[in-house]
C-alpha cells in the first residue's frame, strides 16, 4: 500500500486522462463557476480555469485526489513555461 501512495505523482504524469475525464464530466459546472471553458480547442485542459476554480467553494468540497490532480496540472504547466523561457 505504501508503495502505491509513494509514486502517485509519477502515475498521474503518465496517465493524465483521469483529470481530463473529470474535467469533461464537470465542464458545465466549471464554466458556470469560472466563466471560462474547461477544455480549449486543442483538447487540452485550460489551467486558467482550474486556477479560478481553486478560489470557489465547490473546490473545497472536492475529493483530495481531485484537488491533487488539479494542483499538479497547474504546477506542471508552470514548470513547462519556465523551461521554455530559459531557452
Amino acid at each position: 500500500m505504501a508503495r502505491r501512495r509513494r509514486y502517485w505523482i509519477q502515475r498521474a504524469i503518465k496517465k493524465p486522462v483521469d483529470l481530463t475525464r473529470w474535467v469533461l464530466r464537470h465542464r458545465a459546472k466549471i464554466r458556470r463557476l469560472t466563466g471560462m471553458r474547461a477544455i480549449i480547442k486543442t483538447g487540452e485542459i485550460n489551467t486558467n480555469a482550474l486556477k479560478k476554480l481553486r478560489r470557489t467553494r465547490w473546490y473545497k468540497r472536492l475529493s483530495t485526489k481531485t484537488k491533487r490532480r488539479i494542483n499538479l496540472a497547474i504546477t506542471l504547466e508552470r514548470l513547462s513555461k519556465r523551461k521554455k523561457r530559459r531557452r
